[in-house]
Order: structure tokens, then sequence, then C-alpha cells
């Protein structure tokens, strides 16, 4: 009587095999693609300047938001767009503020309304330095990125 061989393949050696078992995480480069096609880059509709990536921890108990802070060099006579896209991997919602000094010029998200906007464009006036800060709503950890896009000539 001939006896017939039997292969036994471990379970977990089939799942990797045949299934895809690795989860990936969102970068910031996906985020700023993303987010490139939210701005119109696409379309022609707005150029990049300068992507902004920004990771940041939640805040502890009794201490301020966490907070990023860049200055960026804006040309009177342009129009702006600048593009807020946030990682589905953590809870964090970004708020983007431009500040001129002390004087805050946009937002997105305007805090009597609760509403929150994934762009807004600022026609600049007076070339300067302007200081973007973003945090993450309520303090929480955050990734996300900020595009800054040039729309048009005035």
């Amino acid at each position: 009587m001939r006896m017939k061989t039997i292969y036994i393949i471990p379970t977990l050696f089939l799942i990797i095999l045949f299934g895809n078992t690795k989860l990936y995480a969102q970068s910031g480069q996906e985020l700023v693609d993303i987010c490139g096609m939210v701005a119109g880059h696409a379309t022609g509709d707005a150029t990049l300047l300068k992507d902004f990536q920004i990771k940041l921890d939640e805040a502890k108990p009794g201490e301020e938001a966490p907070r990023a802070v860049y200055s960026v060099v804006l040309s009177k006579n342009t129009e702006y767009l600048f593009s807020i896209c946030n990682s589905r991997d953590y809870p964090g919602e970004a708020i983007f503020q431009l500040y001129d000094n002390n004087r805050l010029l946009v937002t997105n998200y305007i805090i009597s309304t609760g509403k929150y906007y994934p762009k807004v464009s600022f026609k600049c006036s007076t070339t300067g330095v302007y200081h973007m800060f973003i945090t993450f709503k309520e303090g929480k950890q955050g990734l996300a990125v900020t595009l800054l896009s040039f729309v048009k000539r005035l």
C-alpha cells in the first residue's frame, strides 16, 4: 500500500502569502498629494509654493496646546491659497491662522460657529513677513499638512 504525503501549511503562512496583513499609515507626503488635489493643483487653479508638514503631540493636562510656527514672505497684489489636510490616523483637526504682527488675518476655523474650512484664501495687500500658526483642535495629537499655493495676480 502506498502512503500519501500530506503537507501541512501553517495558517499564518497562508495569511501572509495570500492576504495583505500590513496596515499602512498615512504619510506626510501622501497628505501633500491629497491636499494638492483639494487645492486645485491638478486643474491648474493653484500652483504649490511650499508645503508644511505638522506633527504635534497631545497637550498635557493644564498645558497650552502645542503649535507649529512658520514665517513666510508674501507679495503685494497676490492671492494665496492655504489648504489644510488632516491625517485620518490621528484625532486632531488642524487649525490654521495667518498673522501680520499681532493681527489675525485669516483662519480656517471659526470659533463662534464651530465651522471648519479645508482651505482659505488670502489677498495680500502688503509685501512682508507673515506668520503661520498651526495647532490641533482641543490640543489633540495630530498630523496634517498645510499647503501654500499661488492663485493669481490681482
